[in-house]
């Protein structure tokens, strides 16, 4: 009886993450949801028949990851009149997301269950591609019933930089798993056809900081699926590549100005979160108080987000907090790039694992630019991506890799 709980329990998780992921880009409240039934099941799981393998096979990821919560945790103490908002802000934006990485991680653990997650993340990415493009040509979005109220595509997103935060990501995912070459011709045309309409609808987002967290995320792939023919230069071309890509951010922000002037708007945001570091640079000003605390420090212009995750983090909980993120981030890239540099280059895992690292590249270079972290629907994306990623290192036979 106690094995037939268990199965059910593991369809109930796995079947509830499908739909989680599903659902992304297209509603708020179902993510809310199959993530609610995901946990739950997990740990119902758990009380039945603990298994904390996952944990201790990536004790250093979860340990920097640990050091994440503990110096977020501390800056309650610069939080003053906003502990009740920072403690909110700790237990339900930000502590739902290792409990969910532990379901992920547990839950797909071979290659099989993650093609499957991957194919749902990809048919859904299919969907916002259709929809920016009835968008654009037609004027209604089919997915969120959103009008073109601007100048700017936004597919089911509030606004373009929404849209171009999901393709940054998705994008990469799509154009290395087309690139596997024991697919269907068929098949690899779909995904092509795909990668090019997304590409498409990043371009009609305008979204400069979209467009440079893709290009990072293609230059990833490029590289790592070229990586037996550039082998002896590879770190070198690696490490320029994205040094490189650092000046694009100063061109685009020198000839494509938007219209409503908002680079003016983001130098007086990012002015007034080095002015909150420079006053609590080790515990910072709480999590979760950027928006109370903008006003003050931008002489009164007004509530805003910080435009850059890692400013707005390290304003908010210190730059403790900031480095251990950083260091859990690049652990991640560190495993992801040495596995797919050891596995055999036609084989499956290496495309998968080589578009989901990319994906997590572009989405963290567009970091840069946008607040995605502190995104419903952004944060979910990340976390998921990220899972994927340890979960299909973690399932790599040693023959493999």
């Amino acid at each position: 009886m106690k094995l037939r709980v268990l199965k059910f329990l593991d369809v109930v998780v796995e079947y509830a993450l499908y739909g989680m992921i599903f659902f992304i880009p297209i509603s708020i409240s179902a993510i809310g949801i199959f993530a609610g039934i995901a946990i739950v099941s997990f740990l119902i799981k758990q009380v039945l028949a603990p298994d904390f393998s996952a944990i201790k096979e990536n004790k250093i990821l979860f340990l920097f990851l640990l050091l994440f919560f503990i110096f977020m945790a501390l800056s309650l103490f610069n939080s003053g009149p906003l502990l009740s908002k920072s403690l909110k802000a700790l237990f339900e934006k930000w502590g739902r997301f290792p409990l969910l990485l532990w379901v992920i991680i547990d839950t797909f653990r071979d290659t099989k269950h993650i093609v499957k997650a991957v194919y749902v993340l990809l048919f859904s990415a299919a969907l916002v591609g259709f929809t920016v493009f009835t968008q654009k040509f037609f004027g209604f979005e089919f997915l969120r019933g959103r009008p073109v109220e601007t100048l700017f595509i936004t597919g089911p997103f509030k606004n373009k930089n929404g849209l171009a935060a999901y393709l940054s990501c998705v994008i990469p995912i799509i154009l290395a798993f087309g690139l596997w070459g024991r697919k269907r011709i068929a098949v690899r045309v779909y995904f092509f056809l795909i990668t090019g309409l997304l590409i498409l609808s990043s371009i009609w987002a305008a979204s400069r900081g979209g467009w440079i967290g893709l290009i990072a995320g293609l230059i990833f792939v490029m590289l790592i699926v070229n990586y037996s023919r550039i082998k002896k230069i590879f770190w070198p071309i690696f490490l320029s590549s994205y040094l490189l890509l650092m000046p694009l951010v100063g061109v685009a922000l020198l000839f494509f100005k938007d219209r409503v002037g908002s680079n003016n708007e983001r130098i007086i945001i990012i002015r007034g979160a080095f002015k909150m570091i420079k006053d609590h640079p080790f515990l910072g000003m709480g999590v979760g108080t950027f928006m109370d605390n903008c006003a003050q420090y931008t002489n009164n212009f007004g509530s805003f987000y910080a435009h850059n995750c890692y400013l707005q983090m390290c304003a908010e909980s210190g730059i403790f907090s900031l480095i251990s993120f950083l260091l859990f981030a690049g652990y991640v890239f560190y495993r992801s790039i040495k596995t797919c540099l050891m596995m055999a280059p036609d084989s499956l895992n290496f495309y998968i694992l080589t578009g989901l690292s990319a994906g997590l590249m572009g989405f963290l270079v567009h970091s840069f630019f946008e607040v995605n972290f502190y995104s419903f629907q952004h944060a979910f994306l990340f976390w998921v991506v990220l899972g994927l990623t340890v979960a299909l290192i973690r399932t790599t036979p040693i023959q493999d890799a």
